[in-house]
């Protein structure tokens, strides 16, 4: 392993990245297609609920305002769309995309009838989701609906498609959202989940030689039913955002078969509460079995010890693939790949903060675990 380069360079004008930012709960991916135009999906906040993407962003002297094209936000649930309204107001140039259930009258009205309630502290993505709606109105703007197999956005030579959620999941959508709205008598309410994992937008990025497949939160049932699909961009994609953390109920062997490169680029952002941590070891072997090139954009939740663990046998399959790789020190955590367009050249990984590779994950984890 080398350790060079700077945190804060930006990526060069043709050349492709893919930072997964995730400190333990919550995550979003910042993506430069090229050319100095940048995409978000997702959001999640730091210590003074700033988006983390413009921290990313700022740290590496790119101004959100003017480069930023389009925001995505995959699904509802809190650790995806934390700080999203404050993300859509600074980037003002950039289109924003949801799910196509979320234009739904009857799911519209429960926002703006959830939003005069008292939330409990921990929320629900509710008021996130009102909050940028209410931006959009007042700027005369109008969001982008995902559905599966519909190009959402193109410039030059870059196209991003949505493989979900499909005609399925929003029929299902639909059925849940009178549980919206709580008993008349509760003063605090936590909404109940509505199957938003189902509603999950996933998405395709092709540029040139490149494809990345970002899997958000969905579940096996709706990759199996973008597996089947005829109609969506076909390919194999070198990077992998794996869905929901890692954990077993998004797995789908048929996806690392027919959809990815062999040994493809698989990062995640681990996920916790309390007792509660995905990846499991369960979750770890199962993703290493599929490529050694996997990688967790954090470690520091897990109160890590000091030191890091290495595992030699994981690093020297490093080394033997060429695959460059850096850590850098920075004052949050992601992982960071790049690579230039068009060149079929390998690419470039940097862990950042407390970022490592998920068998490292894997030893910290099992240190704390049996404390």
């Amino acid at each position: 392993m080398t350790e060079e380069g700077e945190a804060g360079i930006p990526p060069d004008e043709d050349e492709f990245e893919v930072a997964l930012l995730g400190p333990g709960y919550g995550e979003s991916i910042v993506l430069h297609i090229g050319f100095g135009s940048w995409v978000i999906v997702d959001s999640c906040i730091d210590e003074a609920e700033s988006p983390r993407a413009l921290e990313y962003l700022a740290s590496i002297g790119v101004s959100p305002k003017q480069a930023v094209n389009l925001i995505v936000a995959t699904h509802w649930h809190d650790d995806h769309i934390r700080g999203m309204a404050k993300l859509v107001e600074v980037c003002s140039k950039a289109d924003f995309c949801c799910a196509g259930a979320l234009r739904n009258k009857e799911f519209l009205a429960a926002t703006g009838a959830l939003e005069g309630r008292h939330f409990s502290e921990d929320g629900s993505g509710v008021r996130e989701i009102h909050g940028v709606f209410t931006w959009l109105r007042s700027k005369g703007a109008s969001p982008t609906f995902a559905v599966a197999n519909r190009r959402i956005y193109a410039q030059g030579g870059c196209e991003i498609w949505s493989l979900a959620p499909d005609d399925a999941a929003f029929q299902n959508f639909l059925k849940s959202v009178g549980n919206l709205f709580p008993g008349e008598n509760r003063t605090k309410t936590r909404i109940p989940s509505i199957t938003p994992n189902d509603m999950s937008v996933v998405l395709w990025i092709g540029v040139d030689d490149i494809a990345v497949l970002l899997g958000s939160d969905l579940e096996n049932r709706g990759w199996i039913r973008i597996q089947e699909s005829k109609e969506r961009p076909t390919g194999k994609a070198s990077v992998f955002k794996v869905p929901h953390h890692g954990s077993a109920n998004a797995h789908e062997s048929g996806v690392w078969n027919r959809m990815l490169d062999p040994k493809p680029f698989a990062v995640l952002a681990p996920w916790q509460r309390g007792n509660r941590i995905l990846p499991t070891k369960s979750d770890v072997q199962r993703i290493l079995s599929h490529t050694p090139n996997a990688y967790a954009s954090t470690s520091g939740g897990l109160r890590a010890p000091t030191g890091r663990r290495e595992n030699n046998m994981v690093h020297r399959t490093i080394r033997e693939s060429e695959v460059r790789l850096q850590r850098l020190e920075m004052s949050f955590d992601a992982i960071r790949l790049r690579r230039k367009i068009g060149l079929r050249t390998r690419w470039k990984v940097a862990t950042l903060g407390n970022a490592c590779h998920l068998n490292d994950f894997a030893n910290i984890m099992k240190v704390d675990l049996n404390r």
